[in-house]
């Protein structure tokens, strides 16, 4: 089957372009029409197809990668055949493979490689934990996506613990340039052999080239066999180039011993990193100073906080407590008389007004006579109804005036000291 732009694969994922060709399959964009969502299509090649040697390879990578979930594992979701040939549909990782990014920048900042490297040695760990071993850990299948997160992908030459080998006698599976010495002599890949391609991963990424050439695959198998690692760039942090020198070791048990342990290694290097792999750079937040602004004084230690004045000034009587102020209305502060012979005179003077106004208020009284007033009472009619008199108003008292007739007969006068109210 020839893969083509609009072809619906099972009648369901329809091909849009291609994203990527590797030694046995070719990687589209596709839709899913079903659940309408993007999804990545690993297609054997056109080439390869109706040869049974390559379907069944297709068909264990399909078995290897469903039987791992993990999230720094591309996801697998569906494998089908379709006219003698295979195809895998996996989760499409939005973002570009390590390669790229080593082929603009040929080397990497620490802080920015060890959480890719943690990432991937935590993928490698939960595939181990599953029996799948990777066998072809490289830049290629090592993706960066959005926000930091990292994707292995390509499980297609893995090998489980239950399978049998598909290597004829005297082949290598994988490649060259990222090849465990163990693998080059021809013994079997084993966990310890993806820490060790990770670690030629790390040297190129710190160095800018790998640490083993040739001319050709066979010797630089060899030279991962015989040649000691060439040193590290003095410019590369102590610790991280003997980590990298660990991780290169020709006897696996020199290296780390499993994939969590070489994640928390590289942890350990950079500081705050979560255990997601991705950092936390925590920094002063750097803009060009204004103009305007003036130096900032640095702080005084031993110093007390200011205090400042209030608002206003206070009256010299606000200041002062309630026993002071009644002490100067008293003239205690000015040096007048003393406190034991200010209350006599007080007292005195308050008899002396007292008297004196005694004598005003009977003097007036004399002058003008008993005071008399006129208590006007209604007058209820035979039918029991109210009515008032002319000039008078009912219920209501109003000085008497005497008259030429004589005494009014429906009024009283009385003193006013003793004066009555009765009804009529």
């Amino acid at each position: 089957m020839r893969a083509e732009p609009g072809i619906a694969l099972g009648g369901r994922y329809r091909l849009v372009r291609p994203i990527a060709v590797g030694g046995m399959g070719e990687v589209w964009s596709a839709y899913d029409e079903a659940l309408t969502r993007d999804v990545a299509v690993k297609v054997l090649r056109e080439e390869f197809a109706g040869d049974p040697g390559f379907l069944e390879r297709f068909r264990t990578e399909a078995r290897n990668s469903a039987s791992l979930s993990h999230p720094n594992i591309a996801q697998l979701f569906d494998y089908g055949e379709v006219e003698g040939s295979g195809y895998l549909v996996m989760e499409l990782v939005v973002g570009e493979p390590l390669s790229d990014l080593l082929e603009r920048e040929p080397v990497l900042p620490i802080r920015r490689l060890l959480p890719v490297l943690a990432q991937t040695a935590r993928a490698l760990h939960a595939a181990h934990q599953a029996g799948v071993v990777h066998r072809d850990v490289k830049p290629g299948n090592i993706l960066m996506a959005r926000g930091g997160k990292v994707k292995i992908t390509d499980f297609g030459v893995s090998l489980a613990e239950n399978q049998i080998t598909m290597t004829a006698t005297g082949m290598v599976m994988g490649t060259a340039q990222y090849l465990s010495p163990e693998q080059a002599v021809g013994k079997a890949a084993t966990p310890l052999s993806d820490l060790y391609s990770l670690g030629i991963v790390a040297y190129e990424a710190l160095v800018g080239n790998r640490p083993f050439t040739g001319p050709t695959a066979v010797d630089i198998a060899v030279a991962h066999v015989n040649n000691p690692v060439p040193p590290l760039p003095s410019s590369v942090d102590r610790r991280v180039a003997e980590l990298v020198v660990r991780l290169l070791s020709k006897d696996p048990a020199q290296r780390p011993q499993s994939g969590a342990e070489l994640a928390d290694m590289f942890d350990k290097l950079v500081p705050r990193t979560p255990p997601s792999g991705v950092p936390v750079l925590v920094s002063e937040p750097v803009r060009p100073k204004d103009a305007f602004a003036r130096r900032p004084q640095p702080p005084i230690r031993g110093l007390t906080p200011p205090s400042y004045p209030p608002r206003r000034d206070l009256r010299e009587d606000e200041s002062m407590s309630p026993r002071a102020l009644v002490d100067r209305l008293l003239g205690k502060s000015n040096g007048s008389l003393p406190r034991r012979l200010t209350w006599p005179i007080v007292v005195a003077l308050l008899v002396v007004v007292a008297l004196l106004g005694a004598a005003l208020a009977s003097r007036v009284t004399s002058d003008s006579g008993p005071a008399t007033m006129t208590v006007v009472m209604s007058s209820l009619g035979g039918d029991g109804t109210e009515y008032s008199r002319a000039g008078l108003h009912d219920g209501m008292i109003t000085p008497y005036v005497p008259t030429s007739t004589g005494e009014n007969p429906t009024t009283t006068r009385r003193s006013l000291a003793s004066t009555e109210v009765k009804d009529a």
